[in-house]
């Protein structure tokens, strides 16, 4: 079987593809990487291990930014972002705007020049299946195509999925009709006309969707979903002995991942609270952090460490908790080792409504973005230390994740998937 993985072409979303690539692998089928241009990022395509090629033009990180900008404003008060998990902000404009803008960065996000390449190669190549980062929309329409099957994997919640429900929702409701065209059906159709093919909802979510999500954060949607148990992946790293041999004091974990620092200028959150924070605490913090996040920051207190790169699998095994921004690779890192999350969210996808299933879940806390200070980052890991119902409840999510078929177990659906072809 031939599989080509299409993932943005940023190192989150490459590492995100890795696993399943490696069962597929593993499992003697042919496994290839097919993505945009992006000679950033070369590096991250060979740390997998994985074959891979590049099509198109390069890919324009800061077109990207400025379509995410459009979105308007830094932070939850901002408008029309597709991060917003309050209800009383999902009004009409907000729906229509989120995914009016979403469906742009998805075309956007598949030019022309890209599509043309990658199409002569599959034609060429003939996949038996596609695998699919939610973010790039050019993966199903190559994969109608070709006659293949695709299937979608998420790296966070699928906020995809869930605008679409509440478009859809509204437009039934506002267009009984359906006189009012869906601009991204309107897309994808214009080019699956030009080679003589029609849309259809087989392309908007693929037959099967992946998802290494805790279940307490599965949206309630009709997709199908495949429950998968998340694998960690870092690049090939050599491993210090301190980062895997128990700390005498609670080792704190503080980060705000990569993707931030690729596609967005700035943090939403202030390095220097998170330092200042955590500082007067009686643990040991190794703080994941490069020198620029660093430079409004005073002089860095003896008991933390700074790295600029972290291999969470290996380092959250002797961590008693993690602050982060509510990845969704820094999030599931912490449930596989059972490690309880103070989560600040940011606005890029789904953080906010990750860390609210979290908390609810009961085994990690929340910090508003707006409210986040020294002085609640500290209130958080205290209370995520001295409470031992937060550990608890982290070890019953571990082991409801390792329960989770793994990406092994699933190779068989995945082949049987491909077998039925476009017609399951």
């Amino acid at each position: 079987m031939r599989v080509m993985l299409m993932a943005l072409p940023t190192r989150t979303h490459i590492y995100g593809l890795a696993a399943v690539g490696w069962a597929l692998r593993a499992a003697g089928h042919e496994v290839r990487y097919v993505c945009q241009r992006n000679p950033a990022e070369v590096d991250s395509f060979l740390e997998t291990g994985l074959d891979a090629m590049w099509f198109g033009e390069e890919m324009d990180v800061s077109r990207y930014r400025r379509a995410i900008g459009h979105l308007g404003g830094v932070g939850m008060e901002a408008d029309h972002k597709i991060s917003e998990s309050r209800p009383e902000r999902w009004t009409d404009e907000h729906i229509r705007s989120v995914y009016d803008t979403w469906a742009r960065i998805h075309h956007d996000g598949a030019p022309d020049s890209f599509l043309d390449d990658v199409l002569s190669f599959a034609r060429y190549w003939k996949p038996d299946l596609v695998i699919w980062d939610p973010i790039v929309y050019a993966a199903p329409l190559i994969a109608h195509a070709v006659g293949a099957p695709s299937v979608r994997m998420l790296i966070a919640l699928d906020q995809t999925a869930r605008i679409t429900a509440q478009y859809q929702e509204m437009m039934r409701r506002l267009d009984p009709a359906g006189t009012v065209p869906d601009p991204l059906v309107e897309w994808m159709s214009r080019w699956l006309g030009k080679h003589g093919l029609a849309f259809d909802e087989r392309v908007r979510f693929g037959v099967a969707t992946l998802d290494p999500q805790p279940a307490c954060m599965r949206y309630d949607l009709d997709v199908n979903y495949l429950p998968v148990r998340f694998t960690p992946f870092n690049k090939p790293v050599t491993v210090p002995q301190w980062m895997i041999t128990p700390s005498e004091k609670p080792r704190v974990c503080v980060t705000l991942g990569v993707s931030g620092r690729q596609l967005f200028t700035g943090e939403e959150t202030s390095v220097a609270d998170l330092i200042e924070g955590l500082a007067g605490l009686d643990v040991e913090i190794i703080a994941n952090f490069t020198a620029e996040q660093l430079a409004e920051v005073g002089p860095i207190p003896a008991h933390v460490r700074v790295l600029d790169f972290v291999p969470l699998a290996e380092l959250l095994s002797t961590c008693s908790v993690i602050v982060h921004q509510g990845g969704g690779a820094t999030l599931c890192n912490a449930v596989v080792h059972g490690v309880p999350q103070l989560v600040i969210p940011g606005t890029k996808w789904s953080e906010r409504a990750a860390a609210l299933a979290q908390q609810e879940r009961g085994y990690s806390l929340m910090v508003e973005l707006e409210e986040a200070s020294a002085a609640t980052v500290r209130r958080g890991v205290e209370r995520l230390l001295a409470e031992p119902h937060f550990a608890r409840n982290a070890a019953e999510v571990r082991d409801e994740m390792f329960a989770t078929p793994s990406f092994a177990d699933i190779v068989t659906d995945l082949e049987l998937i491909a077998a039925k072809g476009y017609r399951c």
